[in-house]
């Protein structure tokens, strides 16, 4: 067994990473509340404590894709604790919000998305991603979330099977909100959903996914109203109608920003990387050099500017979504449950983080932290990621 020297300054080299208040948080979100021993532990063992314990066996169990007996035998073999999978995986089902306060202190989400910067919006980013159950070949399920971007709290998780599609009619909407989400919600009834709550939409436009009217009720081709944006970094609004199906016409603004070259050359890769070379089109080359999105938001309340910013600032979260599911995993399904998944989301997010801060090239790793021999909760994972990311 490690010594206990050796396993303190392996986390302390993490741990100094974390918010100031990191351990303070975990009382104010309902974890550890008293100094009393609070989780049910084996006869024989020792019974978490120490809110440090807990994080690193998240940390463990979310950043290395263990499995919930393989991060409690490591932890009851370096002396940390000795609780059962199930144990564990009830303390992760109350840590999803703690995390998330780790999160969003790392990352500064509050001053980016506090509702006084937007107009007074609650801010409400939905994504959905398709996960593996463990063992299982193949899509076993998606996972629909939405997250408060103001402190990353889940707004809503719902796990089903893959046939259920992307639309915001998977989400109770609330009224003052603003859902931003990608092209896969833009439809009519997705965009009918949200109104009739008294909220309103940010979403990438989707030719052919949403059929657009003028104010008079005319059909038009949004194609040709692209080609009117020649200049590189202008932009132009027009307004338009959407018509859910047996629904009144809903009023909003088609916003269209040219690419520079050097974003749309960006845009033309990775439509690359998503598609087989035979299938990208010359349409879909062209439209790599737009930025098109339709919201239903009032121009009095937001400028297009203004919604351009938000949903850059949303596009980065779903980029490092979708980059992560390769790098860290994240579409591993560990469970079926919204509070575990929550968790296992954050911790992925909390570890990532970490690793960029370890990958400061002012920086150095301690010799134990990246050793070939190091067997530490957690520790070993992150300085593996954050040598990457340095490289």
């Amino acid at each position: 067994m490690e010594s206990s020297l050796a396993r303190d300054e392996d986390w302390d080299a993490i741990a100094a990473k974390l918010p100031s208040t990191w351990r303070e948080l975990a009382p104010l979100h309902g974890v550890l509340k008293s100094k009393s021993p609070v989780a049910s532990a084996a006869a024989s063992g020792w019974k978490i404590q120490d809110p440090s314990v807990l994080l690193r066996m998240i940390l463990h169990y979310a950043c290395t894709n263990a499995g919930l007996k393989t991060t409690v035998a490591i932890a009851a073999a370096m002396g940390l604790a000795d609780i059962s999978g199930v144990s564990l995986h009830k303390w992760m089902r109350k840590s999803g919000g703690w995390i998330a306060a780790m999160v969003c202190a790392m990352v500064a989400t509050a001053s980016k998305f506090e509702a006084a910067r937007w107009a007074g919006y609650e801010v409400i980013a939905v994504d959905a991603t398709t996960a593996q159950n463990p063992g299982a070949k193949g899509t076993t399920a998606r996972i629909h979330f939405a997250l408060r971007l103001v402190d990353l709290r889940a707004v809503a998780i719902l796990v089903g099977g893959a046939e259920i599609g992307e639309t915001l009619k998977n989400f109770a909407i609330q009224a003052g909100q603003l859902w931003v989400a990608d092209r896969g919600y833009c439809n009519a009834n997705s965009i009918a959903h949200a109104v009739a709550a008294k909220a309103d939409v940010l979403i990438r436009f989707a030719f052919g996914s949403l059929p657009l009217f003028t104010e008079s009720g005319v059909s038009v081709d949004a194609r040709a109203w692209l080609r009117e944006v020649t200049t590189p970094g202008e932009k132009r609004t027009y307004p338009i109608q959407v018509r859910p199906r047996g629904g009144d016409a809903i009023e909003g603004r088609l916003i269209v920003m040219r690419l520079l070259p050097d974003q749309a050359a960006k845009a033309r890769k990775r439509l690359y990387e998503e598609r087989k070379k035979s299938e990208v089109t010359p349409e879909m080359l062209e439209l790599t050099n737009y930025v098109v999105l339709v919201t239903t938001v009032p121009a009095e309340r937001l400028s297009a500017d203004e919604l351009i910013e938000l949903y850059r600032l949303r596009w980065q979260i779903e980029l490092n979504f979708k980059r992560e599911k390769s790098i860290a995993g994240l579409d591993q399904l560990p469970s079926r449950l919204p509070e575990t998944i929550h968790c296992w989301i954050c911790a992925k997010y909390l570890g990532i983080e970490l690793a960029r801060r370890l990958a400061e090239p002012a920086e150095p790793f301690p010799p134990s932290l990246i050793g070939k021999s190091a067997l530490r909760l957690g520790a070993r994972h992150i300085a593996a990621q954050a040598a990457r990311l340095r490289a």
